[in-house]
């Protein structure tokens, strides 16, 4: 799936600004990693199959939270 088309669904699904977009091969198939920061401040991280364009995760950390990166 062209990576503009996923791109508009997570602009559509979670409104914000996209930071950071990776490509990565996890257990045979390809995965777009997306991190959208909220016009509040929260961080949406999310991993987009890119065969088909399932959020496969969503992960949502707000303003302020610690932890892992």
């Amino acid at each position: 799936m062209p990576l503009q088309r996923i791109l508009d669904n997570v602009e559509r699904d979670h409104p914000g600004q996209v930071i950071e977009v990776e490509l990565e091969q996890e257990d045979g198939r390809w995965i777009y990693e997306i991190k959208v920061l909220k016009a509040g401040g929260a961080l949406v991280k999310l991993e987009i199959d890119a065969h088909d364009g399932v959020v496969l995760r969503d992960r949502e950390r707000a303003p302020g939270a610690g932890g892992r990166r």
